[in-house]
């Protein structure tokens, strides 16, 4: 897959999750509530946490504190709770605009990827000897973007009704 083609991808899950939130007031945003305790912004905010977290892995930063979560366990789970504690009191504005900005950050980053920089093995993101998955990093684009988008598309559908 092209880089070009990546990007077409990534844009249209990310509209159609734009969509349905646009499509919401903030009562809706804000009170639709899953079994987790999670609103429709929630899902919002963590979709835009894990794009953080994609922006500070080509930047080789700090992952973790790129999503707000630092001191963590790097557990999934450990890491979604703590984003979730710190933006949970968010108003549904306010998760909006985490979810809208980080996305507009994350395409400035993607934009300047080759087809070359795509492919590159995950591993070579981190330090020396601290990842050794060879799989191309375009696999963590995928999972933290349109696969991502899909799967929070669907329980914000059930969610809603």
């Amino acid at each position: 897959m092209t880089a070009a083609e990546v990007i077409r991808r990534i844009e249209g899950g990310w509209n159609e999750l734009a969509s349905l939130a646009a499509g919401m007031d903030d009562e809706g945003l804000s009170l639709h509530r899953a079994p987790d305790g999670w609103a429709v912004k929630d899902h919002l905010v963590h979709v835009a946490a894990w794009e953080h977290w994609l922006i500070a892995l080509f930047e080789q930063r700090d992952k973790l504190a790129a999503m707000g979560a630092s001191g963590s366990a790097r557990d999934v789970d450990a890491i979604n709770t703590a984003v979730y504690e710190r933006h949970r009191d968010d108003s549904a504005q306010q998760g909006l605009e985490y979810f809208r900005d980080a996305h507009k950050q994350l395409m400035a980053v993607l934009r300047q990827q080759s087809d070359h920089d795509l492919e590159r093995p995950y591993k070579t993101f981190f330090a020396a000897g601290a990842e050794t998955d060879e799989q191309p990093v375009l696999e963590a684009v995928a999972a933290n973007t349109y696969d991502h988008y899909s799967d929070h598309l669907r329980w914000i559908r059930e969610q809603v009704g």
